[in-house]
């Protein structure tokens, strides 16, 4: 009775006519559907706490055979405003939230937390966005293989990347794919980029990874290999 839940609002969805069922990612139960009712009135007084992307300490009667808590009331932690006020670092959270959506591994609360920090401040957006994917992708498994050919293993004359393939593709290998050939500079951004982490995020700065473009690559593998559909990609390519 009257458990005081942390988390992250990562979905709203309209219900009725004034209500609304949020999804909030907690630290100790995952993803936990609320229902917040008259959600949406302007004079509701949980409102302020329960936008997109607000950390907030949500009161509710937690029962686990439950697919929907019913929401009691809500209290604001943190709410980012660098996001919220940013088109940029709105869009890139909002993809964020739409993969963490999809992943069904719940114990990610704190690289969540993390990446939003970043976004809501940081100075490279795209550079936060970078390392979170490139977390996603070891997690699950598909880290793109960056130290070599992955066609024949070959480590000189690399090329290109194939996303379908798997990583990096060299000039031999390429003469049968005919992927469109990188400059050097965009490979060796894309295997940094692959092997950095949030860990040593302090040593990425000036190394030109702030960059759409191996944020396209990134979730362009993402999405190959894992089989999710982003809906809110789109409002990034159009930045």
């Amino acid at each position: 009775m009257n458990d005081t839940i942390a988390g992250i609002v990562i979905r709203e969805t309209e219900v009725k006519e004034t209500d609304a069922i949020i999804t909030v990612y907690t630290a100790d139960y995952g993803k936990l559907s609320l229902y917040g009712k008259a959600l949406r009135k302007m004079s509701s007084k949980n409102a302020y706490a329960c936008q997109m992307f607000d950390y907030s300490d949500f009161l509710l009667d937690y029962n686990p055979n439950k697919d929907v808590q019913l929401l009691k009331s809500a209290n604001l932690k943190k709410e980012y405003m660098g996001i919220r006020t940013d088109y940029d670092r709105l869009s890139l959270a909002s993809v964020v939230v739409e993969i963490i959506s999809q992943l069904e591994d719940d114990s990610m609360f704190d690289i969540l937390q993390l990446t939003l920090e970043k976004l809501n401040s940081d100075k490279e957006p795209f550079t936060a966005f970078n390392v979170f994917v490139v977390y996603v992708l070891n997690m699950l498994g598909i880290t793109p293989v960056v130290d070599e050919c992955v066609s024949c293993g070959s480590t000189t004359n690399i090329e290109t990347i194939s996303i379908a393939d798997g990583g990096f593709i060299c000039h031999n290998c390429n003469k049968t794919l005919h992927q469109k050939p990188l400059d050097v500079e965009m490979l060796k951004r894309f295997r940094i980029i692959n092997k950095a982490s949030f860990e040593v995020y302090d040593k990425l700065y000036g190394l030109n990874l702030n960059d759409y473009q191996l944020s396209a690559l990134l979730v362009e593998f993402l999405c190959t290999h894992s089989g999710m559909r982003l809906k809110s990609w789109r409002s990034v390519q159009n930045l």
